[in-house]
């Protein structure tokens, strides 16, 4: 990504309750201080040992090594595409 469209990054961290994990490979998470939206994560995304009952502090973060990959891939493809179907400068490919 190009240094004039660098933002600034921060993280999001969130508090967060094993409710309960069921058949031993889904853990139900409650979120917020007040623990009222809830979502579903295979165990194998917990910290090894966590069970019912633990608290945890989720943090995200924006990937923009992973973005600007992904851009450069489907730049390449939109080239590729755009080669093969005798469209210079197009958006509108014929396949």
């Amino acid at each position: 990504m190009p240094d004039d469209r660098k933002r600034e990054t921060t993280a999001a961290s969130i508090h967060a309750v094993i409710d309960r994990i069921e058949d031993n490979d889904t853990a139900v998470i409650l979120l917020g201080d007040r623990e009222q939206a809830q979502i579903d994560l295979p165990v194998a995304f917990l910290p090894e040992g966590a069970t019912d009952g633990d608290h945890l502090r989720i943090t995200i973060t924006i990937d923009e090594e992973s973005r600007a990959s992904a851009e450069d891939e489907i730049r390449r493809l939109q080239d590729e595409l755009e080669k093969r179907s005798a469209t210079k400068g197009q958006k509108n490919f014929k396949l």
